[in-house]
């Protein structure tokens, strides 16, 4: 096996001469430490050693695969047709790593977590990739992903002028993908839907922080245009995804500034009209922030939205300043309790008093209620006993494109 340096260099010329598409991975064994305390050193030794043949097997005769640190593993995948390649063969790693492995008559499962960079999307040295992977491990590990692929952010993104005018060849090129995360009700402990969440991955600058563009977007002419996109793309989506679970509706965000613009009804509506869906499957989210700029005129818009049929659900609430007199009045199906009270709750009392208002609250006002963020088996637990009429989260899925949400809903406990 090559010492790390001797690893480093083969990779950093290959890098630099190949002129096809390179993916990096960075692989951690997390909580080998705690591998080494209860089984012993010999036997962690092992799993690493079961851990790199285990890899040698899953990937390509000519990717490389070498041990760079006392728990990770470097990969590099040449000669590949783009990104979402390396999402494969990380997706393959990872379920080849959920099963259970006996070392020496002790069953270790410890989980794996990745970093991935490509290039030339997020550099074209190997300096570079090694970063940028470093960068998408650490997110990953933070926000408990089995992987992730380097998103730029706002400090290393183009300005957001410069990006504004990629948005228009963003949707003429097809780099815009719709995911979808799917929520159950807890009544029944079924799937009843899902919330659409658009990614764009940029030929010129890769993944973009979602938010970033966003916040661009809310600001430009392009608005409009975006969100039409995403109207049609989750209803054709939501076609398909209520043959496999009929009654499945989808919701779509609203940006705060089309509740001032009456001609969103009718691109919502036009929308609904091409793909011959009824208006009760789709739902219609807006913050309470984004009905604060201009009240008057996002009631009129939410109520043209109401007599239509279309659901509306008020995201994020917990985080606005929309006075209950205010909140009575609104033609609202449900409401979502921000996940930042939803996370905490099994362990901040205040927290789950909160979640516990707002669903009474929620109740008493004849409203539905769905709890974001929801990431293991006690809260979950916790949020059925409150009453809680509807669930999303990590604990039940993760956002997923098109086809994976597909085969999601075919073999998941939830549907």
């Amino acid at each position: 096996m090559k010492s790390r340096k001797e690893f480093f260099n083969t990779l950093s010329s290959f890098v630099g001469s190949n002129k096809n598409n390179v993916a990096f991975i960075i692989l951690k064994i997390c909580r080998f430490k705690e591998i080494n305390t209860t089984y012993g050193f010999k036997k962690g030794d092992k799993y690493l050693s079961y851990a790199e043949e285990k890899l040698q097997k899953i990937l390509r005769p000519d990717d490389l695969v070498a041990r760079i640190g006392d728990n990770e593993f470097g990969v590099l995948l040449p000669a590949l047709n783009n990104t979402s390649h390396a999402l494969l063969a990380a997706n393959k790693i990872t379920s080849a790593f959920k099963q259970t492995v006996n070392i020496d008559g002790s069953n270790i499962t410890p989980r794996i977590v990745m970093g991935i960079s490509a290039k030339p999307d997020h550099g074209t040295t190997f300096g570079e990739l090694l970063h940028a992977a470093t960068l998408a491990l650490q997110h990953a590990e933070k926000n408990n992903e089995n992987y992730l692929l380097h998103q730029l952010t706002s400090s290393d993104m183009p300005p957001g002028l410069m990006l504004e005018n990629e948005i228009q060849f963003a949707l003429d090129d097809d780099e815009f993908s719709l995911f979808c995360q799917p929520k159950i009700n807890l009544g029944s402990g079924k799937l009843y839907g899902g919330e659409a969440l658009i990614r764009w991955n940029s030929k010129k600058y890769g993944l973009i922080n979602t938010q970033y563009f966003i916040d661009i977007l809310e600001g430009s002419s392009l608005l409009m245009p975006v969100t039409s996109w995403v109207l049609n793309v989750a209803l054709r989506q939501c076609l398909h995804y209520q043959a496999l679970s009929p009654g499945f509706s989808v919701a779509v965000n609203l940006s705060p500034s089309l509740l001032t613009d009456r001609s969103i009804v009718e691109i919502v509506a036009n929308a609904a009209s091409i793909w011959s869906i009824t208006p009760a499957s789709l739902i219609l989210e807006v913050t309470e922030g984004a009905m604060m700029i201009n009240p008057k005129k996002s009631l009129e818009i939410l109520n043209e939205f109401h007599q239509l049929g279309f659901g509306v659900s008020i995201d994020d609430f917990g985080t606005g300043y929309s006075s209950l007199a205010y909140l009575k009045n609104l033609p609202a199906d449900e409401i979502k309790i921000d996940k930042s009270f939803v996370m905490n709750m099994a362990n901040d009392k205040k927290d789950k008093c909160i979640v516990k208002a707002a669903i009474d609250l929620a109740h008493t006002l004849g409203l539905k209620i769905v709890a974001e963020g929801v990431e293991n088996e006690k809260t979950l637990d916790i949020l059925i006993k409150m009453g809680c009429d509807y669930a999303q989260g990590y604990h039940i899925a993760k956002p997923m494109p098109y086809d994976d949400l597909k085969e999601w809903m075919q073999n998941s406990k939830w549907c």
